[in-house]
Order: C-alpha cells, then structure tokens, then sequence
C-alpha cells in the first residue's frame, strides 16, 4: 500500500529517541507497529 499524504507522526526509537515521520520526508520508509492489549 502506498500513501502519498499521512500525518506526521513521532515515534520513539528503540533508543528512546523521538523520531518525527517527517524526517523520512522523500525517503522510502517501512512503518512496522504492532500492539498487544
């Protein structure tokens, strides 16, 4: 799937810095998340 217009987003790494999606701005970028309740 491949969206052209997302939000931009933070996320923390797994160095617990922030990372804004906009960074990758022009980049291709693979999001992996998964969650567990």
């Amino acid at each position: 799937m491949l969206l052209t217009k997302i939000q931009d987003m933070q996320f923390s790494d797994l160095e617990g810095n922030s990372v804004a999606l906009s960074d990758y701005r022009g980049k291709n970028t693979l999001i992996f998340m998964w969650a567990s309740w």
